[in-house]
């Protein structure tokens, strides 16, 4: 036990101690940084921090990590900088993509169809490896509770699954171009 408490005293305390100037740096980061999202939200537009894509999350994911190095960290500009730049691609990843078929081709993982006409196509569910019964609950929270009412269920390319509904034998308009 004796042991224990300076390395949890280790662990609860910060780098300087718990000094005014600590308490200040924090504060300060959260806030610039804070309006630096909302700029760059703002400018950029609703898309930059959007999961359409698992492009779109994996950027979230980085700048998120950024954002929070940039508080912790001793040099705001720095990750404030690189948060910029990572919004700045984001946007030219995204307008191109918007413009450019075989673009977003490259930078997108394709639909891939895991039932179709109320049959599970087990191939493509292996092959992004998903399971029957994860593809059920998806099924379930849709209202969906027999794959036979199933015309359609798409894994999206941002990972989300969507479901139409229906018994009719012709393709939806919607169905997807590229389909995995």
């Amino acid at each position: 036990m004796d042991e224990l408490l300076p390395v949890l005293r280790n662990i609860l305390t910060p780098q300087g101690g718990w000094e005014t100037e600590f308490f200040l740096r924090v504060i300060f980061s959260v806030l610039l940084l804070y309006l630096l999202v909302v700029f760059v939200a703002r400018t950029f537009g609703a898309r930059t921090f959007a999961s359409f894509t698992s492009f779109d999350f994996l950027i979230n994911v980085a700048a998120g990590s950024l954002v929070a190095s940039a508080i912790m960290g001793r040099n705001l500009v720095e990750g404030a900088l690189a948060l910029l730049c990572l919004a700045v691609l984001q946007w030219a990843t995204s307008l191109l993509s918007a413009r450019s078929r075989r673009f977003h081709d490259l930078v997108d993982n394709p639909p891939v169809v895991l039932i179709e006409y109320g049959q599970y196509r087990e191939e493509a569910m292996r092959r992004v490896r998903v399971s029957k019964q994860s593809l059920e609950q998806q099924l379930r929270s849709q209202g969906v509770t027999e794959v036979a009412q199933v015309r359609l269920a798409v894994l999206e390319s941002g990972g989300s699954v969507s479901v139409v509904q229906g018994t009719e034998q012709e393709r939806p308009a919607t169905f997807p171009r590229r389909a995995g």
